[in-house]
């Protein structure tokens, strides 16, 4: 979900006006270690549990999409994970964090021609649109933030400085078309690829030397830095109902002084099908190697939370993330000092299981207990000892 700049502005001015209101709260400098994970993922064309194997499949994302029984309806998958540990005293806290985050969309042609050449499938059609994005970052950091309580509202901001370890962003536009004699292909198109490793072409990353190695066409850095703003609030609006709002990359940036870069053409001319039709797509490139600077960032996410208190408790949640939106509905009960809840996200047809507890919170959800074959796995888990 794209939050405009002035609604960012608002919330930031939000949170410095606040501070003196907050800072008038009485201290009760208790101290607590909490240990945070957060996952959502969701793929419309592959099993989500393939997406952590490395690196960003980009080329071989056909290499995933057999377990899809439908995969010409696939335009999306994304994942955002968080890993944290967290130090807190007074109103002040610091973390050791973690991250993995991706967002790729697609075109429902994309996603048929990667299924038909992974499954070995002869085409069915002379023409494919081929529209691919990617953005992926993997990085570990640290964190400092700040938590206020003022009335019925609870409220903390932490910003983050990461260390990336890995990175994929880029735009592919093209066809695939079958020639008039339908014993040959072509695809062709545009390329606007960053990388930490190239994916795509398999282009090799070596240091300068005189003679050149063969096969050597660039020496970038695998190195880059970034920042990022997250905010969580929680208001209590009477004694029923309770609001709660988790915004993460309210603001971020990555930032890389040396990085892989490949834009220019597809050319890949005069290809043969298989005798049975199968074909494997083995792409050529004409344009340049335009090594240097690149700035990247990572879309926001919210989730929003609205629950009431009453005999049976009601519960509804909306997670969004760029133009997606996930809304949930749940009821729960209270046993053993705990809060049990069960819900179902709209969206991904998952079901929701969540227990909540003063030193713990556990939520999974899928649309099967089958997770290597699972569209959707949502994990939240935490722990946490105050003294």
């Amino acid at each position: 979900m794209h939050i405009p700049k002035n609604i960012k502005a608002l919330l930031t001015l939000f949170v410095l006006l606040s501070q003196p209101a907050f800072a008038q709260i009485k201290n009760d400098k208790a101290y607590k270690v909490e240990f945070n994970i957060n996952s959502f993922s969701y793929s419309e064309v592959m099993p989500v549990i393939e997406t952590f194997a490395g690196v960003i499949p980009v080329a071989r994302i056909g290499r995933e999409t057999s377990f899809s029984s439908k995969p010409e309806q696939g335009r999306q998958a994304i994942t955002h994970n968080r890993a944290n540990i967290r130090v807190s005293w007074d109103h002040w806290f610091i973390q050791l964090a973690s991250r993995y985050d991706y967002d790729i969309q697609f075109t429902p042609d994309a996603a048929q021609l990667f299924f038909l050449e992974r499954n070995q499938r002869p085409v069915n059609k002379d023409k494919y649109l081929l529209k691919f994005s990617a953005n992926h970052v993997k990085a570990n950091g640290f964190g400092l933030g700040y938590q206020w309580q003022f009335k019925q509202l609870d409220m903390n901001v932490v910003a983050n400085y990461w260390h990336v370890q890995n990175m994929q962003n880029g735009d592919i536009n093209g066809i695939f078309h079958v020639e008039d004699d339908g014993e040959h292909f072509e695809v062709t198109g545009d390329i606007d690829y960053k990388y930490f490793q190239d994916a795509l072409l398999d282009r090799n990353n070596c240091s300068q030397s005189d003679p050149p190695v063969p096969g050597c066409h660039g020496a970038w850095k695998q190195d880059g830095d970034g920042y990022s703003i997250d905010m969580q609030l929680a208001y209590q609006i009477n004694k029923n109902w309770r609001f709660e709002a988790s915004v993460w990359d309210l603001f971020n940036q990555f930032t890389y002084k040396q990085l892989g870069i490949t834009q220019g053409q597809l050319d890949t001319q005069n290809e043969v099908f298989n005798p049975d039709g199968s074909f494997s797509i083995k792409p050529s490139f004409k344009g340049q190697f335009s090594d240097g600077k690149y700035k990247q960032s990572i879309p926001t996410q919210t989730n929003l939370r609205l629950s009431a208190d009453y005999a049976i408790p009601v519960w509804a949640e909306l997670y969004t993330v760029e133009d997606s939106y996930f809304p949930s509905l749940g009821v729960g009960g209270d046993y053993f000092n705990t809060r049990f809840e069960l819900g179902y996200q709209a969206k991904s047809n998952a079901l929701i299981v969540r227990a909540k507890h003063a030193y713990f919170n556990v939520s999974v959800a899928s649309e099967t207990i089958n997770f290597q074959q699972a569209g959707t796995i949502i994990i939240d888990f935490s722990l946490n000892y105050a003294w």
